[in-house]
């Protein structure tokens, strides 16, 4: 595995077939238009859902991690960004209709907190997570209900101090590559074991598939965690951020 980071300032970026590239925005970055994202960017479905949500917050998150979604696929696959259209599979994990997809671009969201973070891959299903690091009540609860018995021992054998990040390293990991096999967290976390040593790429194969899937703990913040998931070994992870629209 490859990684090399840059920042730009929303430039076109040319994707190859081995890489996959994370994108990260600040969403209270307060250069960012939200009026322009609003009004020209998001389709009307999305402004509805919008003037739904009662929170200024999280109008805000979603009309930056949608809008920005949008320009940057756009700019992937040559549309505007407001002609993109969506498809969604059963479990709600959304896909580039594909008249506009010719370069069969796949990609995944995550946000937590005040960041967002996309995977944007070409032939090769990817899924992403993302987590702000913070006190989980019910910890014990979700350990019992997702983890492997593999995955309980390792938590359990963490210091005390050390415990909220093995569960967020943990459950990072799982939910990127449910996300990734177009599930969210709705696949049976029980049936597979995912490789516990950190920051490193792996493959992991539950039972019920031989595919061979990459697993790499991602670098975004010092009070965060996230994961990446995708199909094959041969990556070379790339890394932007938004700076201005």
């Amino acid at each position: 595995m490859a990684e090399k980071t840059n920042l730009l300032n929303h430039s076109k970026k040319m994707l190859e077939q081995n890489q996959v590239h994370i994108w990260r925005v600040n969403i209270d970055n307060p250069t960012l238009n939200l009026d322009d994202l609003f009004s020209d960017v998001l389709s009307d479905d999305e402004r509805k859902r919008v003037d739904r949500l009662k929170s200024e917050k999280d109008k805000r998150r979603f009309i930056v991690s949608r809008g920005l979604l949008r320009e940057n696929l756009g700019n992937y696959i040559g549309t505007e960004p407001s002609d993109i259209t969506f498809t969604y599979n059963k479990y709600g994990k959304p896909d580039l209709k594909p008249e506009h997809n010719q370069g069969n671009i796949k990609f995944n969201v995550s946000h937590s907190a005040n960041l967002a973070i996309y995977a944007i891959s070409q032939n090769r299903e990817v899924g992403i997570d993302l987590e702000y690091i913070r006190e989980v009540r019910t910890a014990d609860k979700i350990i019992k209900r997702f983890f492997t018995q593999q995955e309980t021992d390792f938590y359990y054998s963490q210091p005390e101090d050390k415990k909220k990040l093995a569960f967020f390293t943990l459950w990072t990991r799982k939910e990127a590559y449910s996300k990734a096999r177009g599930m969210g967290i709705g696949l049976p976390s029980k049936e597979f074991d995912l490789n516990l040593a950190p920051t490193t790429v792996i493959s992991t194969t539950d039972m019920k598939t031989e595919s061979k899937w990459s697993l790499v703990d991602i670098e975004i913040d010092e009070d965060y965690l996230a994961a990446l998931a995708t199909e094959g070994k041969d990556i070379e992870i790339c890394r932007f951020e938004f700076k201005t629209l």
